[in-house]
C-alpha cells in the first residue's frame, strides 16, 4: 500500500512537471498513420497520456486482483485456521496445567492439523491421555507425532519410555530405549530412565553395571550419578543373599557407604542379619565419628557385641555430646542388659523414655522387669508400649 502511494506521488510529480514545461513552451504532438496526420496540443497529449496510463494501470491491477483472488482467499482461510489452531493449543496447554486432561487433549488435537508445531500438540495430547489413564490413545498420539516428524523419533522414543515407566511397565520402557543404550554416558535423562527401569525390575546387577559408565561421563552431573549409585547400592544390599555378596558390596562401594548414613544403616543391618557383628560394630563406630546418626546408634544396640563393657564405655562417651538422643539411651540400656548390669540398664531405658517415649523402649523395659520378677512394672510398661505401637499404626 505504501509502495503504491509513493509510486502514485512520483508519477503525479512527473506529470505536473511535464504539464508545466509544456505550458511554458506550447507545441503540438503529431501522429501520422498512412496518409492521415493527427495533431494535438502538447499539453492535451500529456494529460491524455497520463489518463491512459492510469486507466491501464488500474485495469492491470484489477485483473491481477481477480486472478489472485482464490489464492488470497485460501491464504486468509489458512491464516484463520492457524490462528484458531494456535488459540486451541494455548487453551489446551492451559487446561493441562489445570488438570482437565480430557478437555486439554480435545483442544490440542483440534489444533494439531493446522498448527505450526504439530508434534508439540500430539506430545501434549499424549501426556493428557496418559494422565487420564487411556494408554492406547496415548500411544496413538505418539505414533501420529512420529509420523509427522520422523526426524524426531529418538526424542519420542525417550518420551514413550518415560511414560511407560510412570505406568509401571519397565520391560516395555527398556524396549523403547533399546536403540539409545549408547547415550547413557552422554545423556543424563536417558541414564536416569535406564536406572529407573532397572530399579522397577529389581535388576540391581544391571543398574550397578551402568554406574562406572556414569562415573566416567563428563555429561552426567554428580547429583544424578550419586542418586543412581545410591539406589543401586540399596538394591544390592536388599538383594544380598549370602555373606560373600555383602562383603563384595562393602568393598566395592566402601567410600560411598561411609559418607552416607542411610547406606551405612542398610549395610550394617545386612551385616548384622548375616552374623558379621564385628564388622558391623566397627562400621558404625567409624560412621558416627564422622557424622552423628540417631538411627545408626540404635542399630549399634542391636549388634551382638563380644565385649559389652568396652562398648558401654564408648557409648557413654557419646552421651557427653548427645545428651538428648533417646536412641542413644535405648542403646546404652541394651548394652547394659548384655553386660548384666540390670540397674544401669533400667536407668538408661527410663532416661530414654523421659526424652521420647518409644514402643520398643517400653518393650525392653517390660522384659527387664519381667526378668527381675517385677511383674506389675512389667505389665505397666508392656501396656504403655502396646498403646504407643497401636497409635502409630
Amino acid at each position: 500500500m505504501i509502495r503504491a502511494l509513493i509510486l502514485f506521488i512520483f508519477f503525479l510529480i512527473v506529470f505536473t512537471a511535464a504539464v508545466f514545461f509544456a505550458m511554458r513552451a506550447p507545441g503540438y504532438a503529431s501522429f501520422t498513420y498512412g496518409a492521415t496526420t493527427y495533431e494535438l496540443p502538447l499539453v492535451e497529449f500529456i494529460i491524455g497520456l497520463f489518463i491512459l496510463f492510469t486507466f491501464f494501470y488500474i485495469l492491470l491491477r484489477l485483473f491481477a486482483l481477480i486472478f489472485n483472488a482464490p489464492k488470497r482467499i485460501q491464504s486468509a482461510m489458512d491464516r484463520r485456521r492457524q490462528n484458531k489452531a494456535l488459540g486451541n493449543t494455548r487453551q489446551g496447554l492451559t487446561k493441562f496445567t489445570q488438570g482437565d486432561w480430557m478437555q486439554s487433549e480435545k483442544l490440542l488435537l483440534s489444533g494439531a492439523d493446522h498448527s505450526s508445531s504439530t508434534m508439540v500438540n500430539y506430545i501434549w495430547a499424549a501426556r493428557a491421555a496418559h494422565m487420564r489413564g487411556d494408554f492406547a490413545e496415548r500411544d496413538a498420539h505418539l505414533a501420529e507425532a512420529k509420523k509427522g516428524s520422523p526426524n524426531d523419533s529418538s526424542a519420542l522414543d525417550v518420551l514413550r519410555a518415560e511414560l511407560l515407566l510412570d505406568q509401571g511397565m519397565p520391560e516395555q520402557a527398556l524396549a523403547s530405549l533399546s536403540k539409545h543404550e549408547d547415550a547413557i554416558r552422554s545423556n543424563p535423562k536417558i541414564a536416569s530412565l535406564f536406572a529407573n527401569a532397572y530399579e522397577q525390575l529389581g535388576d540391581w546387577g544391571k543398574l550397578a553395571e551402568i554406574i562406572p559408565v556414569l562415573k566416567n561421563s563428563k555429561n552426567v552431573d554428580q547429583s544424578t550419578y550419586s542418586q543412581i549409585e545410591k539406589r543401586a547400592i540399596k538394591g544390592l544390599l536388599s538383594d544380598s543373599k549370602n555373606a560373600s555378596n555383602v562383603d563384595e558390596i562393602g568393598t566395592k562401594y566402601k567410600e560411598s557407604i561411609s559418607v552416607d548414613n542411610e547406606l551405612t544403616l542398610d549395610y550394617v543391618s545386612t551385616l548384622r542379619q548375616q552374623g558379621k557383628h564385628e564388622l558391623a560394630e566397627s562400621t558404625i563406630s567409624n560412621a558416627l565419628a564422622k557424622n552423628w546418626s540417631s538411627r545408626l546408634v540404635r542399630e549399634y544396640g542391636l549388634i551382638d557385641i563380644k565385649d559389652p563393657s568396652q562398648a558401654l564405655t564408648k557409648a557413654e562417651h557419646w552421651v557427653e555430646q548427645h545428651t538428648n538422643d533417646e536412641n542413644l539411651y535405648l542403646t546404652l540400656g541394651r548394652i547394659c542388659n548384655k553386660a548384666q548390669l540390670w540397674g544401669k540398664a533400667k536407668a538408661y531405658f527410663e532416661s530414654s523414655l523421659t526424652r521420647k517415649p518409644l514402643a520398643e523402649t517400653y518393650a525392653e523395659l517390660a522384659a527387664l522387669h519381667e526378668q527381675l520378677d517385677e511383674m506389675d512394672d512389667a505389665h505397666r510398661c508392656a501396656k504403655k508400649g502396646l498403646k504407643l505401637a497401636t497409635r502409630s499404626v
